[in-house]
């Protein structure tokens, strides 16, 4: 854009031009008509003074004195030449000889008999002269020539006068008319030097509030309508910062993996969740294939941008780690930005995982529930049949029937218990004195332990009162305690180690036949056994720890295991203090 100071300097540029060519072509016009008014007096003068010659001979001595005395009286210079241009006499140079008739001005006269004029250096007097040349006739015929000279600085000293004056009359127009095309210049620009620089800061820095502080009544609607326009701007600019930091959040936070691919081949956007799906890091930017490992994936990007459609399809992510994936493809035409791929990918693993821990649960249900509600069908049917009138088959098949259906019961109550979150069970905490609510659990279990002549001990500080939601707090302990006297062997021994400080931490420890590694990354999955037989002769559910490590996490803490093989095992559980 051009600049107001250009304006202003052009405008001046043109009055300049416009003065000086003005006044050289003013000077040039009077110049010439001074001149012709000069050669018509000369003219004039010289018809004067060709009427008072003798043209019966020109040469005579009357003749040269009546010239003489005219170019003394008017100061002019005088020249009488014969019909051939040779020069007769000069009033300035009165010897003067020779021939004139290349002279322009006689030239004129000997070629066209009329009068010749001419401003010239003159190579004799060494000046600008203004010559005058009339033909002298007798009748018709051409008898000689009368040139008159003046001097043309003998009047340009009357011209000075009127040359300043018009060159002052033409300086003081033309500064005006400059001054008022300077000011409407001045009055057009003026709005737009007063907005310009507040519009560069409002688009310079949108988030702050730009304003034209001016009083005109011409111009005010105009600088109210900027003010406005700033305070929006200010407003539209915060709320698209607010609502991009707000995408950006949500964007990050988002439990779904989101990517965009431009027509590059390269994520222009990928948020953490894609990453972590992908396993890899600080993706922006490159292109999907060297960040993709799995083909299949590959394959579907390239499909959409060929087809140019949407695709919607779940598939089993094999690298770098096997993952289930929902995954729908957009293709986003854009003729601006180009065109572009919007991918949102879902993380089925866990759901799947879930899915499969789900089926399992009701086919291990189902298995346990039809072992002992078969057991009792066959013994009803057995006694029905007539088995009933042996009394010793009889008490020995109600006997068998008895044990299955406390099995039942316990696992129907091991289903419920699982059943239970801290949404649907009230908020109820109690405050118990961890030794004596320990003792109280074992001497539940007296008979299990004179039993197996197990010893239990139980080690920690007396009066150390916890504040917990015994409703899950306590299976925990009984399922530990259930657990330990199962696998000890006869005559073994137990220990409850309990330690209260910023958190409890409660440590079950038997000497029963340990677990193996590799089973005890599954102990606490729901019907998981070590050893399946022994489990179900006990009367075992393979619930129970489940229970503990759901309940340890519903109080916010867990559960951990350390065990070797014929070693025995130890399971820890920590709780933060309520």
């Amino acid at each position: 854009m051009r600049k107001p100071k250009f304006d202003y300097l052009l405008l001046l540029l043109i009055i300049v031009a416009l003065f000086f060519g003005t006044w050289r072509l003013t000077d040039y016009f009077y110049n010439r008509e001074l001149i012709n008014q000069q050669e018509e007096f000369l003219t004039t003068n010289g018809k004067l003074l060709t009427s008072q010659l003798d043209l019966s001979d020109l040469g005579s001595e009357t003749n040269l004195t009546e010239i003489h005395q005219y170019a003394a009286e008017l100061d002019e210079r005088v020249t009488l030449l014969d019909p051939t241009g040779a020069i007769l006499y000069d009033s300035v140079y009165p010897h003067l000889t020779g021939s004139r008739d290349n002279r322009p001005e006689v030239r004129t006269v000997l070629d066209s008999n009329t009068v010749g004029t001419s401003v010239r250096h003159s190579d004799t007097l060494n000046e600008e002269l203004l010559y005058t040349a009339q033909p002298i006739q007798q009748g018709t015929q051409l008898v000689g020539v009368l040139r008159i000279a003046k001097d043309t600085d003998s009047f340009a000293p009357k011209t000075m006068s009127f040359r300043r004056t018009m060159f002052v009359i033409l300086f003081l127009f033309y500064f005006i008319l400059y001054s008022s095309i300077a000011y409407l210049i001045h009055q057009r620009n003026r709005p737009l030097e007063t907005v310009l620089p507040v519009l560069k800061r409002m688009v310079a820095e949108p988030e702050k509030s730009n304003y034209v502080v001016q009083n005109s009544s011409n111009w005010q609607e105009l600088y109210v309508t900027i003010n406005q326009l700033s305070e929006q701007l200010n407003e539209t600019y915060a709320a698209f910062n607010a609502t991009e930091e707000q995408f950006k959040t949500l964007f990050h936070e988002l439990m779904i993996g989101v990517f965009i691919i431009n027509e590059e081949g390269k994520f222009s956007m990928i948020n953490p969740m894609m990453e972590e799906i992908l396993q890899v890091g600080a993706a922006a930017q490159h292109s999907y294939w060297e960040v993709i490992e799995d083909h299949k994936m590959i394959q579907l990007i390239q499909q959409i941008m060929l087809e140019k459609k949407q695709v919607h399809q779940e598939i089993v992510l094999k690298l770098p780690v096997k993952r289930d994936l929902d995954v729908r493809l957009r293709y986003l035409e854009n003729t601006s930005t180009g065109d572009q791929v919007m991918g949102t990918v879902y993380d089925l693993t866990h759901v799947r995982h879930l899915e499969k821990i789900q089926r399992d649960f009701v086919g291990n249900v189902s298995h346990e529930l039809k072992t002992p509600v078969t057991s009792l069908i066959g013994f009803t049917e057995t006694l029905l049949d007539g088995a009933k009138d042996d009394p010793e088959l009889t008490t020995e098949f109600l006997t068998i029937m008895q044990k299955d259906a406390y099995r039942l019961q316990r696992l129907i109550q091991d289903i419920i218990e699982l059943s239970k979150d801290s949404d649907h069970v009230p908020e109820e905490l109690q405050t118990i004195e961890l030794s004596e609510f320990l003792h109280q659990q074992v001497e539940m279990y007296q008979h299990l332990l004179d039993k197996k002549q197990i010893e239990v001990n139980i080690h920690g500080p007396e009066n150390s009162y916890f504040l917990t939601r015994l409703v899950f707090f306590q299976p925990i302990i009984k399922n530990l305690l259930e657990n330990a006297i199962q696998y000890s062997p006869n005559q073994g021994t137990i220990s409850i180690v309990y330690q209260l400080n910023k958190e409890l931490t409660l440590s079950v420890t038997d000497m029963g036949i340990g677990i193996s590694k590799e089973d005890q990354e599954r102990i606490f999955e729901r019907f998981y056994r070590v050893d399946r037989a022994r489990t179900r002769n006990s009367g075992g559910t393979g619930l129970g720890l489940a229970i503990v490590r759901e309940y340890s996490q519903i109080l916010g803490g867990d559960v951990t295991v350390e065990s070797r093989p014929r070693l025995g095992s130890t399971f820890t559980v920590t709780l933060p203090v309520q």
